[in-house]
């Protein structure tokens, strides 16, 4: 009898230690069930404080915690901003510049922590499609960091009680808003002012992009530039590949190693599914994004081994359940795959480039997923 794989996947060990589903929970572990689950219009957003919420005032609610006409009406107000057009043609500028910028400074100095280099890029662009002032990059990326914490109910906002949240609110959020209520201008701020948002909603939709748009795109630059390191010939590929070709390789490492581990749901009605069976009404749901990305029926075989050419034999399945399925996937998947592009083409041009110290990997309860820290790279330094 052949031995089992070996689980090779940087974050099994953290995941192998935290995840644990409650007794109450209704645990869904394969691909089709996922995506039955994740677009079936009765299993409804839960986890993350949504219970911390009343709903039932959609124009003080996030886009994140919505379900239904509610959410489709809101995901249609910003859904322009996030179009491959717009990438394109509005954000690869801020995407270059950006990069350019910090690769200026890294090989001034010989060294940088990639995870801070990627979230300070991350930042810029998510705050360009937002449409937050950030002339002062690096303060910005320290407040966006500090709303970010252990504790579930973290991102519903209640009257600014949390210190770190009510500072970037003053100086980033709110200054905003009041220049585009003055002058409108192309992204989600002035849009949503548009349609009347109060100060209130617009934070907390902001808060929500923080941490899908900012901090999971650090995770992402972070983790594939680990596995780029350590592979030479997956790192020629990326260098002489095609767009597509480089996406794919993206694609691959983010399936192994998706920044949300679980997406959490509720059913709102009984729900009946051919590949889950009957769900009763009232049950939580946990799709087990880390286990779906692993169904050897929607990968192929060898699930855990990365395969560059895995995204061309299942083309219809581009990220797997990284990027969530349904109405709530996320709207920011090729926006981030752009980010990564143009920022790993440029930092592994820099002339003796190199991993010098691994990050450390934690684990990040709200979303069962992990942040790297301290991902040392140095470089010949300029004289």
């Amino acid at each position: 009898m052949s031995e089992a794989p070996v689980d090779t996947r940087k974050t099994a060990p953290l995941a192998a230690q935290y995840v644990r589903p409650g007794k109450t929970t209704r645990l869904i572990s394969d691909y089709q069930g996922a995506r039955e689950l994740l677009r079936n219009p009765n299993a409804r957003q839960a986890g993350a404080g949504t219970d911390l919420l009343d709903i039932s005032k959609t124009e003080e609610v996030g886009l994140f915690y919505l379900d239904g006409e509610a959410h489709r009406k809101k995901r249609a107000v910003i859904s322009k901003y996030f179009t491959l057009r717009v990438i394109e043609t509005r954000y690869h500028d801020i995407m270059v510049r950006t990069t350019d910028r910090l690769i200026e400074r890294l090989r001034r100095d010989g060294e940088g922590y990639l995870d801070k280099m990627g979230f300070e890029l991350a930042v810029a662009v998510a705050s360009e499609v937002i449409g937050l002032d950030f002339s002062d990059l690096e303060g910005l990326s320290e407040r966006v960091a500090a709303t970010q914490g252990e504790a579930d109910g973290r991102l519903p906002v209640r009257d600014n009680e949390d210190a770190a949240i009510k500072t970037f609110f003053e100086k980033d959020v709110k200054p905003s808003i009041e220049l585009r209520r003055a002058n409108r201008g192309e992204d989600v701020i002035s849009r949503l002012l548009d349609y009347g948002w109060s100060d209130k909603a617009i934070l907390t939709e902001v808060i929500a992009y923080s941490v899908a748009g900012m901090a999971t795109t650090r995770e992402f630059l972070a983790m594939t530039a680990w596995y780029l390191f350590e592979r030479p010939d997956m790192l020629e590929r990326f260098k002489t590949g095609t767009e597509d070709e480089q996406f794919a390789i993206l694609e691959e490492v983010l399936r192994l190693e998706p920044i949300v581990g679980a997406l959490i749901r509720h059913a709102a009605e009984d729900i009946d599914s051919p590949a889950c069976g009957h769900i009763p009404k009232g049950t939580r749901i946990v799709i087990d994004v880390r286990a779906a990305n692993m169904d050897e029926a929607a990968t192929g075989p060898c699930p855990h081994l990365i395969d560059p050419d895995r995204a061309r034999t299942t083309p219809d399945r581009s990220g797997f359940m990284s990027f969530g399925d349904g109405p709530h996937r996320c709207p920011g998947a090729q926006l981030s795959f752009h980010e990564a592009r143009i920022f790993f083409e440029k930092l592994f041009a820099v002339p003796g480039i190199k991993l010098a110290k691994v990050p450390s990997i934690h684990w990040y309860r709200p979303i069962s997923g992990y942040e790297l820290h301290d991902a040392l790279i140095t470089c010949d330094k300029v004289t």
